[in-house]
């Protein structure tokens, strides 16, 4: 596995860990050709990138981003899996806000342009730290002003959600990989790819290995392959590690149902 709790998540290029992940899921080596993509980007994105300052540099690489190099967001196959998988969108030039705003942070870090990104509610966004601030959606490369900012945040936490600073912070690149997993878990649950569904979740808890959550979603998925023992392995320890949870009332039920050796609970 590439991707473990002691992995240099701040140290290493986001979109090499976004490969990294990508070939832990697959199961199947596509990180060396990824990178050999990415290179070749660079390569293909230098002759338009000519502006000395920011805001300029950052207008080109849009500009060259969604035209010359034909990077689109696939409005008509949101949730398919080669939209979440790194490897794949750079073969395609489609795919999601995430995957998208992945391969513009190393495009921008390529031409030593400032980013970060923005682990935003319902949307991930890129943060240009220009003298005033410039929020992009990576999905269609515009810029959010206050007003589309607060329409994302009300349609995915509820019209009494009121904007926040919070909400726009910079978010470390551990939390990225974490977004995009979770991303590509529901993603290859959506699309019945159960055994892929079944390592993000082994990755995330190699990020993360006593997650009660994702512990449970693990389950899930066990028991939606048929193995009633290890989901209810993944149940009993969210039940004890979560009892005032809602969904640990649920989960009892469900252990009922399973076939599997009996449980006792303390």
């Amino acid at each position: 596995m590439n991707i473990t709790h002691d992995t240099d998540f701040e140290g290493l290029d986001i979109a090499m860990l976004a490969l990294m992940a990508s070939e832990d899921v697959q199961d199947k080596p596509v990180l060396i050709d990824g990178l050999q993509r990415l290179r070749a980007l660079c390569t293909e994105l230098r002759p338009y990138i000519t502006a000395p300052d920011d805001k300029g540099r950052r207008e080109q690489l849009l500009h060259a981003f969604y035209h010359e190099l034909q990077f689109s967001g696939d409005w008509q196959n949101y949730y398919a899996p080669e939209n979440c998988l790194l490897d794949q969108v750079l073969m395609q030039r489609t795919g999601l806000p995430l995957t998208l705003g992945i391969v513009l942070m190393h495009l921008a870090h390529s031409i030593e342009l400032p980013v970060r990104g923005v682990c935003f509610p319902g949307n991930f966004l890129l943060l240009f730290p220009e003298s005033k601030p410039v929020l992009i959606d990576p999905f269609t490369g515009e810029e959010w002003d206050y007003e589309q900012q607060s329409l994302m945040l009300r349609a995915t936490l509820g019209d009494l959600t009121r904007m926040d600073s919070k909400y726009t912070k910079e978010t470390d690149q551990r939390q990225i990989m974490s977004r995009l997993l979770s991303v590509i878990k529901g993603c290859m649950l959506q699309s019945r790819c159960l055994p892929e569904a079944l390592r993000c979740s082994e990755v995330l808890l190699a990020m993360n290995p006593d997650d009660p959550y994702e512990i449970r979603d693990r389950g899930l998925v066990y028991e939606q392959l048929e193995c009633p023992q290890l989901a209810a392995h993944d149940y009993t320890y969210f039940i004890e590690q979560c009892p005032q949870d809602p969904v640990a009332a649920v989960l009892k039920v469900q252990l009922a149902m399973l076939d599997h050796d009996a449980i006792i609970f303390h």
